[in-house]
């Protein structure tokens, strides 16, 4: 074999090494990008529904514990339908440890992410929504806001949305939470049952002085202003929807896949062997794509070098180049084991 035949065998493997790598490494990403978006509508499509449902058994963000609860399951049942879709083409692997560890690892990542679960139920009119924070918001007084105060609550609802729908594209009042109306019955209410009576005009003369320690500024869209005026006046309970306001930890579906948190149960599972995230079995089946075929063909090239040896039709310089890209065969050989993956 001359030299221009050797590179030429050279060139033909290093051609198919590369192709090989090329369509195993494509099919590796596809079937993680698959996964990924998947898992992200499951998890989105499971949280709405979650939301719908709460908006139907008429349940707001405002009521004490149930919404906390409720949007809790939610958040897990969605995370584990995730599980189930990562797994679909290994059903028998989809134990109750796994199932379990993908809803806690959703529900740490909607946490981590900024929800509240809480949060998932809808807005009532008549008390702070959905996307109301405290720390996103101002001390109020009786009185209408203040030029100061009006421009900070328009920069909480440009960066924050309306507390009520969440709609960052408005213009935002400052809104008092509670409402002002609610807020001057509810401390007429606590302060008569403290005191056990009421002024002839049913008001207390220490009603003002209190008001303003329970009410704060809230960013609020022009349009549930506009509705809020007229529920308020009539204390009537009306919910808001905000299904198509989208946040960061609407897309916890998304990130458990890309990240491997459906698949932490594999690290309590019994076969130490198996990867414990997504992550590290892209990662590895990419190492397996770039390795096995190319250790397969060093070795293949390695056996047909030592048959060329083994004529004696071969001058010395020949042998000697053969002997050389052994001693190049049997180094990479030695580098691609180093690594773990094959022996």
């Amino acid at each position: 074999m001359n030299n221009n035949e050797m590179n030429e065998a050279m060139k033909q493997l290093r051609e198919r090494i590369q192709a090989i790598e090329s369509e195993q490494i494509l099919n590796v990403l596809q079937r993680t990008t698959i996964d990924a978006v998947g898992g992200g509508v499951l998890f989105f499509t499971g949280i709405s529904i979650t939301q719908v449902i709460l908006y139907g058994l008429r349940i707001s963000v405002a009521m004490p514990v149930l919404p906390t609860l409720l949007g809790s399951i939610g958040v897990a049942s969605s995370s584990v339908l995730v599980g189930v879709f990562c797994l679909r083409q290994h059903p028998m692997e989809l134990e109750p440890l796994q199932l379990t560890a993908a809803a806690t690892s959703g529900l740490l990542l909607f946490r981590l992410l900024g929800g509240r679960f809480r949060s998932l139920a809808p807005s009532d009119f008549r008390h702070p929504g959905a996307f109301a924070y405290a720390k996103r918001s101002l001390p109020a007084t009786i009185e209408y806001a203040d030029v100061n105060a009006r421009a900070v609550i328009q920069s909480f609802g440009r960066l924050y949305g309306c507390h009520t729908c969440g709609t960052k594209t408005s213009k935002y009042h400052a809104d008092h939470m509670p409402p002002v109306l609610v807020a001057k019955a509810e401390n007429t209410r606590l302060l008569a049952k403290i005191f056990g009576h009421l002024t002839q005009n049913g008001r207390l003369n220490l009603q003002d002085f209190f008001i303003h320690v329970h009410c704060r500024y809230y960013p609020q869209c022009e349009a549930c202003s506009n509705t809020q005026g007229a529920l308020v006046k009539k204390n009537a309970k009306q919910l808001k929807l905000h299904v198509t306001q989208i946040r960061s930890y609407h897309f916890t579906g998304f990130w458990m896949v890309l990240f491997g948190a459906s698949g932490l149960g594999s690290v309590f599972s019994s076969n130490n062997e198996a990867p414990p995230t997504v992550v590290q079995q892209v990662v590895l089946q990419a190492t397996e794509v770039v390795q096995k075929p190319h250790l397969q063909l060093l070795r293949e090239r390695e056996e047909l070098l030592k048959q060329e040896l083994r004529s004696n039709t071969l001058s010395k310089e020949s042998i000697q180049y053969i002997k050389d890209e052994l001693s190049q065969i049997q180094r990479r050989k030695a580098e691609i084991k180093r690594l773990g993956a094959y022996k």
